[in-house]
């Protein structure tokens, strides 16, 4: 597998955001009003999150980089903050952005086509540096958080959720409450041995866990590096009606009552982690 495709897939995300702007869709994972979709609860909560770290600090130049479709910096623009750049390989996926910023009546940001292991842009220019699912698709994230380091001021913040491919056992306390059923079914493929998953992906998802970033980050230079448990919120049921009708009306009533309000909302045990959240300052 060539560098692109190893570490990314350019041609892969290209693939996926042209599809979405032939048809004109417009930007799903985000919303005004109450998470209607899985997608847009977790977005939704990744955003609270990033913006209540941000709050009391005097943030002022943000940076979303592998920023695809735009969903993050769009909730910062709702928030009034608008000197923020995206960056990202796929041009098609800005399309889908603009559409989205557009249709939602948000301050279109700056759009940077660049290789975010090397942007080209000034040293020590970004307050916050952020991105939603971007490190897991790097064999090795050491260029990109270099960069990164290199961009952000002093006593600037990284926010980064990272979806590495995890074990089955991760979603087994969301599958007992809502899909116990599956559990069953995947013993039975595992006693037949037809567990193992298509490789016809062309997007990477690596297996590095948490203690693999805190390292590459503390040796680059980072202070203050956390890389904590997130997001106990799983997918689990394939049926959508279902999921929509009955898990995530759960999810939002268990997040609005026990979770909303924190700094980190998302913030749960290793046993139940979807994902898992990087922080550090410089």
């Amino acid at each position: 597998m060539d560098k692109v495709k190893a570490q990314g897939s350019y041609e892969g995300w290209n693939d996926i955001w042209d599809a979405q702007s032939k048809q004109g869709e417009l930007n799903p994972m985000y919303t005004e009003s109450t998470p209607q979709t899985i997608y847009q609860f977790w977005q939704n909560a990744y955003a609270n999150d990033l913006l209540s770290l941000i709050g009391e600090k005097n943030y002022s130049s943000f940076r979303e980089l592998g920023a695809g479709r735009g969903t993050t910096s769009m909730y910062l623009s709702k928030n009034g903050y608008h000197d923020v750049t995206m960056v990202d390989l796929a041009e098609e996926g800005f399309k889908v952005a603009t559409y989205s910023f557009k249709y939602f009546n948000l301050p279109k940001p700056k759009m940077l086509l660049a290789n975010v292991e090397q942007t080209g842009l000034e040293e020590e220019f970004f307050d916050c540096i952020y991105n939603i699912g971007l490190l897991e698709h790097f064999e090795n994230p050491a260029p990109t958080l270099v960069e990164n380091y290199r961009l952000l001021k002093k006593d600037g913040l990284i926010f980064m959720p990272i979806v590495p491919a995890l074990p089955f056992s991760k979603s087994l306390l969301a599958r007992i409450f809502f899909n116990p059923i599956s559990i069953v079914k995947h013993l039975v493929k595992t006693l037949l041995g037809k567990t193992k998953k298509s490789a016809s992906s062309s997007i990477l998802r690596t297996t590095h866990d948490r203690e693999y970033y805190v390292k590459i980050c503390e040796e680059i230079g980072f202070k203050e590096v956390q890389c904590i448990p997130y997001n106990p919120y799983w997918k689990v049921n394939p049926d959508g009606n279902f999921l929509d009708k009955v898990t995530l009306p759960i999810y939002r009533w268990h997040y609005k009552t026990f979770r909303q309000g924190k700094q980190l909302s998302l913030r749960c045990s290793a046993a139940a982690e979807l994902c898992c959240l990087m922080l550090a300052t410089k």
